[in-house]
C-alpha cells in the first residue's frame, strides 16, 4: 500500500538541480535588465547635459546678439563681424560641462519687409565611445 524508501531515495536530488538551474536563469535575466537600466540611465544623464549646454549656449549667444543697455541692435554686427567673441566664451562655457564640447554658429537667413533673420545654431556632444550623446538647438532671431 504505501511504496517503500528505497525507491523514493533520489528525487531531492533532481528537485535541487532543476531549483538550482531556475534560480541561475532568473539570476542571468535579472542582471541582464539592471545592466540595460544603467546603460539608459547613462544615456539620459548625457543626453540632459547636452540639451542644458546647447540651451546655455545659445543663450549666452542671445546676450552677445542683444545686450543690456543698447538703444539699437547690434545683431548683424555681432553675426557677421565678431561672431569670434561669442565662440571663445562659448569654449568658457565648456568648463561649466565637463566631458562635453560645445559649438554654436550664426547665419543670416534672409530679409523680409526690411528685418533681417537670423538663426543661431548650437550643438554639443557629451561623453565618449558607446556612452555619447549629441544635442542640437536653434533659435531665429530677428534684427
Amino acid at each position: 500500500m504505501f511504496p517503500k524508501i528505497r525507491k523514493q531515495t533520489g528525487n531531492l536530488y533532481i528537485v535541487a538541480v532543476f531549483v538550482i538551474v531556475v534560480m541561475g536563469f532568473l539570476a542571468t535575466a535579472l542582471s541582464r535588465m539592471e545592466w540595460s537600466n544603467n546603460d539608459a540611465l547613462a544615456k539620459e544623464l548625457l543626453g540632459t547635459r547636452a540639451w542644458f549646454a546647447t540651451h546655455s549656449a545659445n543663450e549666452l549667444a542671445l546676450t552677445y546678439l542683444y545686450p543690456l543697455n543698447s538703444d539699437s541692435s547690434v545683431v548683424d554686427a555681432v553675426c557677421t563681424a565678431s561672431w569670434g567673441t561669442v565662440s571663445r566664451a562659448v569654449g568658457q562655457l565648456q568648463t561649466q560641462f565637463p566631458g562635453c564640447s560645445i559649438a554654436t554658429s550664426c547665419n543670416r537667413i534672409g530679409t523680409l519687409k526690411s528685418e533681417s533673420y537670423y538663426k543661431v545654431h548650437s550643438s554639443a556632444v557629451c561623453g565618449s565611445g558607446q556612452f555619447q550623446v549629441a544635442r542640437k538647438q536653434e533659435v531665429w532671431v530677428k534684427e
